[in-house]
């Protein structure tokens, strides 16, 4: 979430643009630049993995570099999608995004922080649901599921398995199902690095909603996380929703919330 400090430490050590075609997550190629970031995956056209974000740039240059973001995104037959949040400069780029033609997104994009995880009252696994860590192989089981739980395409399940599978074997990751009599019903995901872990991929069937099958994948995250030595988790999640509302009564603090702009395809 310290956007321009973990940028700027990675500019002391590259230069001025990197480039990076990442051989953990298959096909993804990541740009970072002193004026914007961008990511781009034709095996996976989602939005989380296509878009441009941390735009920071003169009034002078904001049109050109808006012009090149499209210009990126179409020689790879993506959409352009451009996340915008307050690290976001000139003030003015969501006006000069809409000006390119690109149709501001329902809703925001929330970013939460818990401090002081060693210290968060760890509650009871609720009964009825059993939490496991994945293990090689299952990868396309937990891509289905995640799938399934936000009502997605489950032609995509292959492709996230693919996704997935390099990171099971990697010490920081730690990818868990739920289960409740044996069936998978949910899904939940914590990257730890030193004292920072975030949690993510967390989704549930709507047909099992409502049986603590989320608080029984937290519980068991967090308990990870503490064991790790983790100090700050943080969590990617939509703005204004029950969700956020239970993660910010639950300890969790909003740090700040992106906006998304996309540039509809050209008939």
């Amino acid at each position: 979430f310290k956007q321009k400090t973990a940028y700027e430490m990675l500019r002391s050590l590259v230069g001025s643009e990197m480039c990076i075609r990442d051989r953990v997550t298959p096909g993804l190629e990541l740009v970072m630049r002193e004026e914007v970031i961008l990511m781009a995956s034709q095996m996976l056209p989602l939005p989380d993995a296509n878009h441009a974000c941390r735009l920071r740039c003169s009034p002078q240059r904001a049109e050109e570099l808006i012009e090149e973001i499209g210009t990126y995104y179409a020689a790879r037959g993506l959409p352009a999608t451009v996340y915008t949040s307050p690290a976001c400069t000139p003030a003015d780029l969501g006006e000069r995004l809409t000006a390119h033609g690109y149709l501001r997104q329902e809703g925001l994009e929330a970013w939460l922080v818990l401090d002081s995880v060693a210290r968060l009252p760890l509650p009871a696994a609720p009964a009825g649901v059993s939490v496991r860590r994945i293990e090689a192989g299952e990868a396309a089981t937990f891509a289905q599921v995640f799938l399934a739980a936000f009502e997605m395409p489950l032609v995509f399940a292959p492709v996230l398995a693919d996704y997935l599978e390099p990171s099971l074997s990697l010490p920081g990751s730690v990818h868990y199902l739920a289960e409740v009599d044996g069936t998978p019903v949910g899904t939940l995901s914590l990257l730890t690095d030193q004292s920072i872990g975030i949690l993510g991929s967390a989704g549930v069937l709507p047909t099992h909603r409502r049986r603590r099958a989320l608080t029984a994948l937290a519980v068991a995250a967090l308990g990870e996380a503490r064991r790790r030595g983790v100090e700050t988790l943080i969590v990617q999640t939509s703005a204004d929703t029950p969700l956020e509302r239970f993660l910010r009564i639950s300890g969790f603090r909003r740090a700040f919330t992106r906006a998304c702009y996309v540039l509809p395809w050209a008939d």
